[in-house]
């Protein structure tokens, strides 16, 4: 029994770190929905002892991407930043990075330790595949490595529209394209019959400069946060 009421608590637990999620615009819908109906399917017992994660709030302290706009610091290069990530890695500070990870709007997108959006690919894993450099690099040029799963293309109609972004669904006649990945919910009709030409977009949907409004510390802080997987207790975190 005990590990059946353990696996109740962690299951319902989820819920509540999903309510954080940005996804598209019925996501959520369905999130409540699927907690609705196993909600519905418990004991009026289990539902006493799980009242306090069924109400549960999502945590206020997650660094989101709405913040004040930041100010310009300066256009980084990979040369400037690839020799800090093997001398500069060290005593950093694993709350800034959390909160930069917010600051240059990562959140928006993409989930890591749990939290975040999901429009993107979760970026937990990152360390385990890929080197720092690698990691900076998918960070400064976004374009120059695009995964066949998050590519876009370019729409080019017969009334002389462009539209750039991901196809997202298909009904009837209509494509729907996700031309903003900060905007998950909001998508752009297509008339396939009005297509005049499509390609796949070289360029990512992710902007560049997402580093530019952050200083050195701030950079080496977020690269750590995001190179340890979300581990508090990293080597690099060690005072």
């Amino acid at each position: 029994m005990g590990d059946a009421s353990e696996l109740q608590e962690r299951y319902f637990k989820w819920f509540t770190r999903a309510a954080g999620y940005a996804g598209g615009s019925s996501f959520q819908l369905f999130v409540s929905n699927i907690k609705a109906d196993a909600v519905a399917k418990l004991s009026d017992a289990d539902k006493t002892r799980l009242q306090p994660i069924l109400d549960a709030k999502p945590e206020t302290d997650v660094p989101v991407f709405t913040a004040s706009p930041r100010s310009f610091v300066k256009e980084w290069t990979m040369d400037e930043l690839v020799p800090l990530l093997e001398t500069g890695l060290t005593k950093r500070d694993f709350d800034r990075g959390r909160q930069m990870f917010g600051a240059a709007t990562c959140f928006a997108c993409h989930r890591f330790d749990n939290q975040g959006g999901s429009v993107g690919p979760d970026l937990t894993i990152l360390s385990g595949r890929f080197s720092r450099r690698d990691v900076l690099e998918s960070v400064m040029e976004p374009s120059k490595q695009i995964s066949d799963q998050y590519g876009s293309v370019q729409v080019l109609t017969t009334d002389g529209k462009v539209v750039v972004g991901r196809i997202i669904n298909l009904a009837g006649d209509s494509f729907q394209v996700q031309t903003d990945m900060m905007k998950p919910g909001a998508l752009t009709g297509v008339d396939r019959k009005l297509i005049e030409e499509m390609v796949e977009s070289k360029v990512s949907m992710m902007p560049k400069g997402l580093l530019n409004s952050l200083q050195q510390d701030e950079i080496l802080d977020l690269m750590a946060y995001l190179l340890s997987r979300g581990d508090r207790g990293h080597a690099m975190f060690k005072r």
